[in-house]
């Protein structure tokens, strides 16, 4: 059951991914970046492995040390929990990039690309590259 949860969440958030990365122009990709439903669905899910991770009792004694942070997540639902918290954030993320690109007169197809693979080294190399672009920019309120 755990594998198949697994695969829904690593399922639902690709339509939002193709989307951005094959049709950046499109109206239905411009509503979907827009919507907030993909974060309630997949807080939703969040929420209810995490519940489920508290009522299985394995994450009791969950402290913040490595040992018992290993501990807790070898548990299924807090596992899945922890996936259902990274993946929004990196949907999160994706959509950020994406607007934010649009805003800023970059094509954010190697970012989202890089996020979509490794999360945080996408989201570093786009806000270097915005970083350099927007030295000579005069200073703007971002999105």
């Amino acid at each position: 059951m755990a594998e198949g949860l697994f695969n829904l969440l690593m399922i639902l958030p690709l339509p939002i991914w193709a989307s951005m990365l094959l049709f950046p122009r499109a109206r239905f990709t411009q509503n979907l970046v827009m919507a907030y439903w993909p974060y309630m669905v997949l807080g939703a899910l969040y929420l209810l492995f995490l519940l489920a991770a508290l009522a299985s009792g394995s994450m009791s004694d969950l402290g913040f040390s490595f040992t018992a942070l290993q501990r807790g997540f070898a548990n299924d639902w807090a596992f899945l929990a922890a996936w259902a918290h990274m993946i929004t954030f990196d949907v999160f993320i994706g959509v950020w990039i994406f607007r934010d690109a649009k805003y800023g007169g970059l094509n954010p197809g190697l970012y989202l690309l890089l996020t979509f693979i490794a999360g945080p080294l996408g989201l570093a190399s786009y806000l270097l590259v915005r970083s350099r672009k927007n030295k000579t920019d005069p200073v703007r309120i971002v999105n």
